[in-house]
């Protein structure tokens, strides 16, 4: 991925989801045309790929012309073909295309991941933990099956186990809504939940800056009523004080007026906070 600068990133957004998702509307042409009336330079598709086998009823499926089929290296590439074919026909436009995918990540496929992720036409690799306990915590009809089973110290510190594995894999180039499980998790277990990284997140932000690991700025928390991003100012503090790279501004879109939502706002943020650590970060997309 080339390097671009913040201000650059301002009018990117990369972390997108196209029809391909399961759980998304819009095609990818659609998502192109927004971008260019929203003045956007660069967008990066990051359909699901979601591959646990103990969700192997699921997650594991792409929409492929309106039907529905397993993921697998032909899905994939039929999805990234297209990607590229709209990177020919919009970068004469002004609008750079970019084919990633959002991989949900836990440490017992992690050896699967690097043999079909290795196969894969890709200019981003977003790494996310969606599932504690084969339960998707970012899904609102599975999250509190997980919460009630656990306390918010025992939910928070699995979390961030998998989330270390996940940056100790080196596969993915960043890191989607770190602070994710306070999407669901404020409902249940109040607003303990949006200081719960304390002690267990720096740790791994100094693993993201050792192994050249990003972090994204997701907007998409805003849709669903939180007044932060993810993740979180405390956190991005943090990061930028560990001098952990925040390559990318992501919308999370699942439908296209949800494209480029946000981003601005979180550039905003970045900038001020940029000034108040003294600027010790690099903001840069690799």
């Amino acid at each position: 991925m080339p390097s671009t600068q913040l201000s650059q990133l301002r009018k990117a957004d990369y972390h997108v989801h196209p029809d391909y998702s399961l759980d998304a509307t819009g095609s990818i042409d659609e998502y192109c045309q927004r971008a260019l009336q929203l003045g956007l330079k660069e967008i990066c598709f990051t359909t699901h790929y979601d591959t646990d086998p103990f969700r192997k009823d699921i997650d594991p499926f792409m929409r492929i012309e309106g039907k529905v089929v397993p993921l697998s290296k032909d899905s994939v590439r039929r999805y990234t073909e297209e990607v590229r074919r709209a990177e020919e026909k919009y970068g004469s436009q002004g609008l750079s295309v970019k084919a990633g995918l959002e991989v949900d990540y836990s440490p017992h496929i992690e050896e699967r991941l690097r043999e079909e992720l290795a196969g894969f036409d890709l200019d981003y690799r977003l790494g996310a933990v969606h599932c504690l306990d084969h339960i998707a915590i970012t899904a609102s009809n599975e999250a509190e099956k997980y919460f009630k089973r656990k306390s918010l110290e025992e939910m928070v510190s699995q979390y961030y186990e998998n989330l270390k594995h996940a940056v100790k894999s080196e596969l993915f180039d960043a890191i989607a809504h770190l602070d994710v499980y306070k999407k669901y998790g404020l409902g249940f277990y109040g607003k303990e939940v949006l200081v719960a990284h304390r002690g267990f997140v720096e740790p791994i932000l100094e693993l993201m800056a050792k192994k050249d690991v990003g972090i994204e700025v997701n907007t998409g928390v805003l849709r669903k009523g939180l007044k932060e991003f993810c993740p979180g100012q405390k956190i991005l503090v943090l990061a930028l004080k560990k001098r952990v790279k925040i390559v990318a501004f992501g919308s999370d879109a699942h439908k296209v007026d949800h494209l480029g939502r946000d981003i601005t706002k979180a550039y905003l943020l970045v900038e001020k906070l940029k000034r108040s650590t003294n600027g010790v970060s690099k903001t840069t997309v690799r």
